[in-house]
């Protein structure tokens, strides 16, 4: 089948014969080294729709082996992450600006094979991390993004170029569910839900529910509006971070220097 004449609808059977395929090559290639391989995603979660993936991770005995292999199999695709227990540790632990979308994963893994306490334990390692580190990372998203992005919106409004709008609101809304989701520690379920499970979250920034309900329905061909609800939702930012003990000071001056600008 041409690659470009998929993904192709497929039922659930289907896709756990595809399962089943892959776990037998799986245990023929590493054998005894295997120590769990776990289902991920809508599988795992029993929601998967005509033309979901097939994901699985592999964990087999040895050190920094980490190794991602994709493929289309006809109908759709499928995804095999083969990690030694440290690089898995390592992968789990890892704290960033995308925590909210990717460590679910983690959450949701289903053992259907090996030791079931290695994936119980990456579970738990996902939401391991101290209140602090979580902060910094949303301070840095702040800094490091939003703060250009405003700049970026007011220099469009400056030259009458604001075809770049619509894409500021999207960002903006994706970096504030992102946000969200690593103050509340809550991992989304997938992207494409992301939005809607944020707006469910507590304390969110004000102006944040109207701007993810202008990008959710596509109302973004006000350039007046779409700019006031982003310079809204900015501002409600400030008010947000202030209440949730969000400290910015190590972004406020100059790094290398005890000289303020």
């Amino acid at each position: 089948m041409n690659i470009f004449e998929g993904p192709q609808p497929q039922n659930n059977d289907a896709r756990k014969a595809i399962l089943d395929r892959i776990v037998a090559d799986l245990q023929t290639i590493y054998a005894e080294q295997i120590i769990a391989i776990g289902l991920y995603g809508s599988m795992a979660r029993e929601s998967d729709m005509p033309y979901s993936d097939v994901e699985l991770c592999c964990v087999i005995q040895g050190e920094e082996i980490d190794h991602n292999y994709e493929w289309v199999y006809g109908a759709s695709k499928a995804e095999v992450n083969v990690r030694s227990p440290d690089a898995l540790r390592d992968e789990v632990l890892d704290l960033d600006e995308s925590w909210a979308i990717w460590k679910g994963a983690y959450l949701d893994m289903r053992t259907i094979y090996g030791d079931a306490a290695l994936f119980a334990e990456m579970s738990t390692l996902v939401l391991s991390p101290a209140t602090d580190d979580f902060d910094d990372v949303v301070a840095g998203m702040i800094v490091g993004e939003l703060y250009e992005w405003i700049g970026k919106l007011r220099n469009a409004q400056h030259v009458g170029n604001l075809a770049i709008l619509p894409q500021l609101a999207s960002k903006f809304v994706e970096y504030g569910a992102l946000m969200l989701g690593l103050v509340h520690r809550h991992c989304y379920t997938t992207g494409s839900q992301m939005l809607e499970e944020s707006l469910q979250l507590p304390d969110r920034p004000d102006g944040y529910d109207e701007l993810c309900a202008l990008v959710m329905v596509g109302t973004l061909a006000e350039p007046e509006k779409v700019a006031a609800k982003i310079e809204t939702f900015w501002q409600g930012v400030g008010r947000w971070t202030a209440a949730n003990d969000i400290d910015l000071s190590a972004w406020s001056g100059w790094p290398l220097q005890s000289t303020q600008f």
